[in-house]
């Protein structure tokens, strides 16, 4: 009787399994970069972190992101180190420091300003005055860098007619007529740009040297960064624009073991990850900006045991 009891409680002892955790990321607009780079991160933490289950959600990108992140409504999250470092200290938009925290550095997203070529009235920023724009979802990194270059050129967000959407709905207005130009802030190739010019004949708005540079000194986060020529169907010239690095954050609060798992796991599959886009092949952990939003923990621990160069 004992011994039948006894199998008993060993056969009904290993079918409890071990409880899974699961956890959101935050990435931004079907049609994007984020989105594209994001879902791949997310399956890579899921077939190699035992017992976490990571999946990659839709948002309004950059800007909103920490504000999902602090609240708990994502675990983690994509933003870039301009819009990481304001919602870490506090900064507006966001008017209180958020609970983030860096897990590591990933590709450049460069702001695409793009019409038809028989556009012959659009050339130059200046000649966006009084244009419609879909200007990307209203919480996207995109917006914020939009408004900070008009500043450049005496303009502001009232001098043009924006509509709020996502990349992919910015590529079907414009492509119906209801927008003049689309505005996707994201690594290069877009997939929404790259529909645009599969129909039509495209090219990019200009941003003079003079501008970039100041732009530069007063905001050190953006800086000139070039679409190499053929990247998009038709565009044979190199195309110089504005871009700011993205990262990944975490909830402060997530346990510094989980991190250091999550770490890790990105760390030993990044070459999964760099496989899914092609900006996704400059993404390196070496060199993050330890200043703007420190590391969490348990990325910290995994950086120090790889000798990982981390930037003060």
């Amino acid at each position: 009787m004992l011994c039948v009891l006894s199998l008993v409680l060993v056969c009904t002892s290993v079918n409890f399994a071990a409880p899974r955790r699961f956890m959101s990321l935050a990435t931004a607009s079907l049609g994007g970069t984020y989105y594209i780079i994001g879902s791949a991160i997310a399956d890579v933490i899921t077939k190699n972190v035992p017992g976490v289950e990571v999946s990659a959600i839709v948002s309004q990108g950059s800007v909103g992101n920490p504000t999902l992140v602090d609240s708990g409504e994502a675990d983690l999250a994509i933003t870039n180190f301009y819009s990481g470092s304001v919602a870490y200290s506090g900064g507006q938009p966001y008017g209180k420091k958020m609970n983030i925290r860096g897990i590591m550095p990933l590709q450049y997203s460069i702001l695409h300003l793009v019409t038809f070529e028989a556009r012959k009235d659009i050339n130059t920023i200046a000649d966006l005055r009084g244009k419609r724009i879909a200007v990307g979802p209203a919480g996207g990194g995109g917006v914020l860098l939009f408004r900070t270059l008009l500043s450049f050129y005496g303009m502001s967000i009232d001098d043009v007619k924006p509509s709020y959407m996502s990349y992919a709905d910015g590529t079907s207005a414009i492509k119906d007529g209801n927008v003049d130009v689309t505005m996707p802030h994201g690594a290069p190739p877009i997939e929404a740009i790259n529909e645009l010019a599969s129909r039509d004949k495209i090219k990019f708005v200009t941003i003079s040297d003079d501008v970039l540079e100041m732009l530069h000194a007063k905001y050190p986060y953006y800086e000139r960064a070039v679409i190499p020529a053929g990247t998009y169907k038709g565009v044979d010239r190199d195309v110089v624009s504005v871009g700011v690095r993205d990262m990944l954050v975490v909830n402060s609060k997530v346990d510094d073991d989980t991190v250091y798992k999550i770490t890790k796991a990105i760390y030993e599959h990044l070459d999964e990850v760099r496989k899914v886009h092609p900006s996704a092949k400059t993404i390196r952990f070496e060199g993050y900006n330890n200043e703007l939003v420190p590391l969490h923990p348990g990325a910290l621990k995994f950086y120090k045991e790889n000798g990982i160069k981390i930037e003060e």
